[in-house]
């Protein structure tokens, strides 16, 4: 029997850093999330390491979707957004750069959203 703030196993993603990804992390890897788009929108990292970013996070997270099907996270979701980033900086440069990061920053809001809809489902049971 699983408590409200166990995940069960099917839906547990134990790929992370941290083992069993609690509340706090999340929350911290969320405020990561917008801190990057707050840089980006703020101009403080090159067009190069945003490059960078969206391919390793397109990359990571595709894998991600494709090998852990079941997990709560939406990794589709992470994947399209960091995919239209790379686009927009690749074929724009700089003209699209706030978009860039308030995407980023709606997508890392949209993650507590994914978290919070779990939890209230998984008190049904």
């Amino acid at each position: 029997m699983t408590t409200k703030l166990d995940i069960p196993e099917i839906f547990r993603d134990n790929t992370t850093i941290v083992k069993n990804h609690s509340i706090k992390t999340h929350i911290f890897c969320i405020l990561l999330r917008i801190l990057l788009g707050i840089l980006i929108i703020n101009n403080t990292l090159s067009l190069n390491i945003i490059l960078l970013l969206s391919l390793f996070v397109i990359l990571t997270f595709g894998y991600k979707y494709f090998k852990l099907p079941t997990v709560w996270k939406v990794y589709l979701r992470t994947v399209l957004i960091y995919f239209t980033v790379f686009v927009l900086i690749f074929k724009y440069g700089d003209e699209y750069r706030q978009v860039c990061g308030t995407l980023l920053i709606v997508d890392a809001v949209m993650g507590l959203q994914s978290r919070h809809i779990f939890e209230r489902l998984s008190l049904l049971k």
